[in-house]
């Protein structure tokens, strides 16, 4: 496929970050390379230097018809800033993926050079949303990690890592659904200490995009709206309903459900109830002791935000069962009789 122009991979870039939600400034023109962004994800900022090309088909040698790569022109040279995160990578329009390789090994390198990825790679990351890639070349070892848009934010908070552990991070992918004991397994099997700490950084890694794939699968389940008001404009957090802080609690997405950000707070808070049989009820106990310390400004505004009945997702596997709902209640102060009276 022919290439895709570099304003157009930095639209896609940034709308992937905001879709993940981050705020992105741009420091920079998306004209030309680099792409300079400021990203915000809460208490965390992150400086990026982007560069973008696309991912088309070729690599070394003949007779390779699964070679993909990305051809690095009409950019300076790479310069390594302190407190930036630089970033080089591409987009493979027909699996959906973005592509990343470390941009160290490739600070001296001749003009127009290229960096490679197997269409197998690709793919998996278009399946099951990461996937990586460690090569052994006549000029060193290079990684490459592909991600769905979904989990581009992932990347970029684990750039710095990901990288620390190269010898290792092949092996990413069959940890994506491990279960504690193989991960301890893994951690073991190292040759030695420096090799076990390695491990350990990478399973941290991979459960760090196991928690990341919690959000955008609850917010599609829900199309991106909240399921109390129904409201989108980006404005929609994907909500544990039984909290993290609960040892009982999982990332999996009928965990989960898509609020606004103010019913969010008032869900954790134990103000809001998301009730067995998708019910909604506010916690009159709680209101009673806002009452008392003068901190009731607002109630109407939330009572008229609170349907009656929660919106179900768009698919019945998606659906939080009651006693996660139950539980989820439990955890943030509710008691038995408080749920019974309610539903």
């Amino acid at each position: 496929m022919p290439g895709i122009r570099f304003p157009q991979l930095a639209e896609k870039f940034i709308a992937a970050l905001e879709m993940a939600g981050a705020t992105v400034l741009v420091l920079s023109g998306t004209d030309k390379r680099p792409l300079t962004l400021g990203v915000v994800v809460g208490d965390s900022t992150y400086r990026l230097e982007v560069y973008l090309w696309t991912v088309t088909q070729g690599g070394k040698g003949r007779g390779r018809p699964r070679e993909y790569r990305i051809q690095r022109t009409s950019a300076d040279p790479f310069v390594l800033r302190a407190g930036v995160r630089t970033i080089m990578g591409g987009w493979h329009e027909e699996t959906g993926t973005f592509a990343f390789w470390g941009v160290r090994r490739h600070l001296t390198e001749a003009k127009s050079p290229s960096s490679q990825i197997s269409l197998d790679t690709l793919e998996a990351a278009s399946s099951r949303g990461l996937a990586t890639e460690h090569r052994h070349l006549a000029e060193g070892e290079e990684v490459a990690i592909a991600v769905q848009p979904d989990y581009l934010l992932w990347y970029v908070r684990e750039y710095e890592r990901i990288y620390d552990v190269a010898g290792v991070v092949g092996d990413a992918g069959k940890l994506i659904e491990a279960k504690p004991e193989d991960e301890r397994e893994f951690i073991d099997s190292g040759d030695d200490e420096r090799a076990a700490s390695r491990r350990h950084q990478l399973v941290e890694v991979v459960r760090n995009f196991r928690d990341a794939r919690f959000r955008p699968l609850v917010l599609r389940a829900y199309s991106y709206r909240c399921c109390l008001t129904g409201v989108a404009l980006r404005l929609v957090d994907a909500a544990h309903v039984v909290p993290v802080s609960d040892p009982t609690s999982t990332d999996e997405p009928r965990n989960g459900v898509a609020l606004n950000p103010l019913l969010h707070r008032a869900y954790d808070a134990g103000l809001l109830g998301l009730l067995p049989g998708g019910k909604t009820a506010l916690n009159e106990r709680l209101l009673t002791g806002l009452r008392k310390q003068k901190l009731d400004a607002g109630l109407d505004l939330v009572r008229s935000l609170v349907p009656g009945e929660v919106t179900k997702p768009n698919s019945p596997e998606f659906v939080p069962p009651d006693d996660y709902l139950r539980r989820g209640l439990l955890a943030r102060g509710w008691t038995e009789d408080e749920i019974k009276r309610a539903s």
